[in-house]
């Protein structure tokens, strides 16, 4: 699958921070994930998560508070939203 393809289908799946809030159907951003990257280094197209706007750069966000405190916060890591994000793609295979 190409990458296009492959980021349309993560985006489709909605916000996986509101999936797993009980909120379905939010709208989602695609956030390349830090884990494992340098400072100048943007994950591949491959290692990415869907979050919709606030979750990604709001207030309560990944970017508006900072990797860590979003962590702390949500008792969530990059890697815990990419495992997420991976079973709902495989759950949505036809």
């Amino acid at each position: 699958m190409n990458a296009k393809r492959y980021l349309s289908r993560v985006a489709s799946l909605g916000c996986v921070v509101c999936r797993l809030v009980g909120r379905h159907n939010s709208p989602a951003e695609i956030h390349h994930i830090r884990e494992g990257q340098g400072m100048a280094q943007r994950a591949s197209d491959f290692l990415v998560i869907p979050i919709c706007p606030e979750h990604h750069r709001g207030g309560t966000g990944i970017h508006g508070m900072g990797v860590k405190a979003f962590e702390r916060a949500w008792r969530l890591t990059e890697l815990d939203l990419l495992a997420e994000t991976i079973r709902l793609l495989e759950d949505s295979q036809p």
